[in-house]
């Protein structure tokens, strides 16, 4: 466990528990830039680890996967999802086994990979109790050591900070009771 997991559960809920950039994850040390542009939309991207893309991307897509540093395009309006800044393939919605955060608004769509949190089920929570308890759930479950956001989160990252705006965007359209 990350010593940011060790903190106490209201400062991970709030997503004040990371140390830099990095929880809830081990990063690969590559000499690859820490970011690249995305061939495609030219968003500024961060690194993603291999093992994020050994298990996200379905089967039938993992031999198109070499051994480079691979990035997360986090563009909403761009299907690519992994690239490299090397002359590789890179990846898109279509390749990935899970929906997309960012780049698919669906209802059934994951905020949190790790414990079940979708749109739907979040919103639901906000319209029947006027809040979500999402994010302390989502806190101790962390700091029990069971979040594997570096291989469920397509981002190779803690879901937290994705969590806590969608909750707060969605209680300013679901007014608390």
């Amino acid at each position: 466990m990350n010593s940011c997991c060790t903190q106490p559960v209201e400062v991970i809920a709030a997503d004040q528990h990371r140390s830099g950039e990095s929880c809830c994850l081990v990063m690969e040390k590559t000499s690859a830039p820490a970011r690249a542009e995305c061939p495609v939309s030219g968003t500024l991207s961060r690194k993603v680890q291999s093992r994020t893309l050994e298990h996200l991307l379905k089967p039938e897509k993992l031999g198109a996967r070499r051994d480079v540093q691979y990035y997360y395009c986090k563009e909403p309006a761009c299907t690519v999802v992994y690239f490299s800044n090397e002359d590789v393939p890179f990846f898109t919605t279509e390749h990935v086994a899970v929906k997309i955060f960012v780049k698919d608004q669906g209802a059934e769509v994951p905020v949190c990979y790790c414990f079940d949190w979708i749109r739907a089920r979040l919103k639901q929570q906000i319209s029947e109790t006027g809040k979500s308890t999402a994010a302390s759930e989502i806190a101790r479950e962390i700091k029990a050591g069971r979040c594997v956001c570096d291989i469920k989160n397509p981002k190779g990252e803690c879901c937290l900070g994705d969590v806590n705006l969608f909750v707060k965007n969605a209680m300013l359209v679901v007014p608390p009771l």
